[in-house]
């Protein structure tokens, strides 16, 4: 692979995935006072997801082949439904479960459009 030509979508992804897990973890207050309340609950749901993040991507990284992706953009989809649940039963939590309904729906159309890549090495 030519050194200056992009890398591919799944490394990219893993990635990101991996930053935005570790910042979940460590971070996870200054992440919720952006979005909403940082309660005692939401903090220890963003550092579970953090790990989850993490996990997901050391298996992309790991192995990235078309059914990890295909898994992993499924696991994200399965949040995403989740998240518009909690949104439409509990108005104050509307705002920010919405926006991770986004956030879930966009690493889950990432690694799609990775799988549907063709794999380079």
């Amino acid at each position: 692979m030519d050194p200056t030509s992009p890398a591919p979508a799944w490394r990219t992804s893993a990635f990101a995935r991996l930053a935005w897990g570790t910042t979940l973890i460590l971070a996870p207050r200054r992440v919720l006072r952006r979005w909403g309340r940082a309660s005692g609950l939401a903090v220890g749901t963003l550092r579970v997801l953090g790990v989850r993040h993490l996990a997901q991507a050391a298996v992309t990284l790991r192995r990235p082949v078309p059914v990890v992706l295909v898994a992993g953009a499924a696991a994200d989809l399965l949040h995403a439904s989740t998240a518009l649940a909690l949104a439409a039963v509990d108005r104050r939590q509307r705002r920010i479960a919405l926006r991770d309904a986004a956030i879930a729906g966009g690493w889950a159309v990432l690694d799609l459009c990775a799988a549907r890549r063709p794999r380079r090495r």
